[in-house]
């Protein structure tokens, strides 16, 4: 979409107002000066993204808070015993901690890092109590693909997503500042920053009418397909997002600057009871775009599928998480066809036929031994 497109975010930061860039100077001493722009280094840019943090507050639906712990604990999107343990090595993932810092060291590459995996996967999402009452049918019951169970992976995603946007529109302001300078980037991150406030809105509206269907028990409105793998498939993942293409590049939504909302779907890539599980979950009023995505997804030869899988989980989320053994064994084509996975998922994401190809299926090998044992839509 063209700038011209794009109408200019209202908000301005203030000249007197202190910097966004954390100096405690006026922005108009600092980053609002074009004369004596200070320089920040990768390092200063991370640190003060992460004090633009949101604050710490159970996410849980307003008419359930009662009891509620206070504060939150760093709950796991993805299972830390169940599926995190079954991909470990000595107890560690690799997995992706996106900073300026990281991206600069490593010329710009999006590369997954070898991390605890007490560490992985985990946000601030829920106090302890409702981490432990609302997800008990999911973590202390044997997985069988009920519509709750797949609701329960759903709504810590898009619990998840909430969170991370709340988080990005805060640093709004930020990079604004950073950008200030100079002209055509300013235009380009003022650009972005209409999306996150946009996709913030539509983050909030889900969410909203996900609270509705766990505060009903209104399982009847879930919507989901699963793909069941005999073997521990070794990407975990769990992501949300607006299908604006199926697989094969062909339109099933359209969206934009305006006031609907577009339809969305989560991703959860997991391990349960010796099995994994891949779960694609939306809700009743997300039907026509998601089912069409799925039904192109389930067009494909299922030989193909754990291809095909793999690069949409490494397409869809930023969340992803690698089994230590799987990766390192990689060829350097195989690490650089990961890491084209992750850039394809930035906008504009790329349809799949740039994705799927020879390299996919045949020159790695490592997607071979899996296979999909069984597909069970719901409802």
């Amino acid at each position: 979409m063209g700038r011209h497109n794009i109408p200019h975010r209202s908000s301005k930061i203030g000249r007197n107002s202190l910097c966004p860039c954390g100096s405690q100077k006026k922005y108009k001493y600092c980053h609002g000066n074009p004369a004596e722009v200070p320089e920040l280094t990768p390092g200063r840019v991370d640190a003060q993204a992460r004090k633009l943090s949101p604050p710490r507050k159970c996410l849980a639906p307003t008419s359930m808070t009662t009891g509620c712990a206070g504060g939150t604990i760093n709950a796991h999107t993805v299972s830390r015993s169940g599926s995190l343990g079954a991909i470990a090595r000595n107890s560690h993932v690799y997995s992706y901690k996106l900073s300026v810092e990281g991206l600069n060291k490593a010329g710009g590459k999006i590369l997954p890092t070898l991390i605890g995996w007490r560490e992985a996967s985990t946000f601030p999402g829920f106090c302890s109590t409702h981490d432990k009452a609302l997800f008990a049918p999911l973590e202390d019951e044997p997985f069988i693909g009920s519509a709750q169970q797949c609701f329960l992976l759903a709504y810590r995603i898009v619990a998840r997503e909430l969170y991370t946007k709340l988080g990005s529109s805060l640093q709004s302001d930020f990079r604004d500042a950073l950008t200030s300078s100079n002209a055509p980037l300013s235009d380009l991150v003022s650009a972005m920053n209409l999306g996150v406030d946009i996709g913030l809105r539509d983050a909030e509206r889900h969410k909203d009418r996900y609270d509705f269907v766990l505060e009903n028990s209104n399982w009847g409105a879930v919507r989901a397909v699963l793909f069941r793998f005999n073997t521990i498939f070794p990407i975990q993942c769990a992501g949300g997002f607006f299908p604006e293409k199926d697989i094969r590049g062909r339109t099933i939504q359209n969206y934009g600057i305006g006031r609907k909302t577009p339809d969305a779907m989560t991703l959860a890539s997991f391990a349960a009871g010796g099995n994994s599980y891949i779960s694609f979950c939306w809700l009743e009023d997300s039907d026509v775009s998601c089912s069409a995505y799925v039904s192109a997804l389930l067009e494909q030869p299922q030989s193909e599928l754990p291809a095909i899988l793999g690069a949409i989980i490494l397409q869809v989320s930023e969340n992803c998480h690698f089994a230590p053994d799987w990766y390192d064994n990689l060829s350097a084509q195989g690490k650089e066809w990961v890491c084209l996975q992750a850039y394809a998922g930035l906008p504009p994401i790329m349809p799949l036929p740039k994705v799927a190809s020879p390299i996919a299926y045949k020159d790695l090998p490592y997607l071979s031994p899996f296979s999909v044992e069984s597909i069970v839509k719901l409802p």
